[in-house]
């Protein structure tokens, strides 16, 4: 049985949760789509500036200096063998967008974005790029590039993954397991709500006399499992996935669910924290 919230066209590693980090916590990997389309913004930038001359096209306005500067203070090479040709320039980025690491890619596509002669357009078309690859980076301002995932986050989702299995909560692992696959897809409510049942899956494992998270915090609460500061701070959290509209209960006034990626990205790293915390205190307990 599929996770709830799992799309079915998705590879087989990342439905069963062979595969489960989302790419937003992928930190120190491009995959390759983030590559795919970061080629073909620079192709398209490269091509609304080339102009058919005589013989040879060529590139104009400031597409010619910023194509010179790349050759000589990027790449490194002798400025005298530059050479003013679109095809042999695109064909060069491509294959760096292509082979280069993450580091130097991402110096690549910072050298870009902050320089003047490239267009609004690249710089906007980048930026996409970064977004609709659900990149674990993202760019910021237009100019630098940044991580919008951590390694706490990532580290908290594996362990909690892991520990989940040992325990055989099997309802626990599936709902983080979702809530990873909704985070790929960019569906940020249904993350936070995948997040919460998971809490809320483990709470009523240990507490199976109750239904409801509440229920089954007080309880392990009373047993000791729990302290009381941490009882409130995740029932804090716990209510304001219940209070934003369309996270937890069918949406009333608004068409979307008034959380982001941001949102999402936190609430599963605080989620899949707080189930390794109640299996470790139960253990201890």
């Amino acid at each position: 049985m599929l996770a709830t919230g799992s799309d079915p066209k998705l590879p087989f590693s990342q439905r069963t949760g062979l595969e489960p980090l989302p790419p937003q916590l992928r930190l120190g990997e491009v995959s390759a789509e983030l590559r795919r389309l970061l080629s073909y913004c620079i192709s398209q930038e490269i091509d609304r500036h080339t102009l058919s001359g005589y013989s040879d096209p060529y590139l104009k306005d400031g597409w010619e200096r910023v194509a010179n500067d790349l050759h000589v203070k990027f790449y490194k090479r002798d400025p005298e063998t530059f050479q003013n040709e679109p095809y042999t320039i695109k064909r060069s980025l491509n294959s760096s967008t292509k082979e280069f690491k993450l580091g130097k890619l991402f110096d690549l596509i910072e050298f870009l974005l902050q320089h003047r002669g490239c267009s609004k357009q690249l710089k906007d078309d980048l930026s996409e790029a970064f977004v609709s690859a659900r990149a674990a980076y993202r760019i910021i301002d237009n100019s630098i590039i940044a991580a919008v995932g951590s390694e706490e986050q990532a580290s908290s989702l594996e362990r909690a993954l892991a520990e989940s299995a040992q325990e055989n909560a099997t309802a626990v692992r599936k709902q983080l397991i979702a809530a990873g696959i909704a985070l790929k897809q960019g569906a940020w409510a249904a993350s936070i709500r995948e997040s919460t049942h998971a809490v809320e899956a483990m709470a009523v494992k240990l507490a199976p006399e109750t239904k409801t998270l509440g229920g089954a915090l007080a309880v392990l609460e009373s047993r000791g499992h729990l302290h009381g500061s941490l009882k409130k701070a995740f029932g804090a959290l716990y209510g304001y996935s219940s209070d934003e509209e369309g996270v937890r209960h069918a949406l009333v006034f608004q068409e979307t669910a008034q959380v982001d990626e941001v949102d999402a990205l936190f609430m599963l790293g605080a989620c899949a924290a707080f189930v390794s915390y109640l299996i470790a205190r139960n253990r201890t307990a």
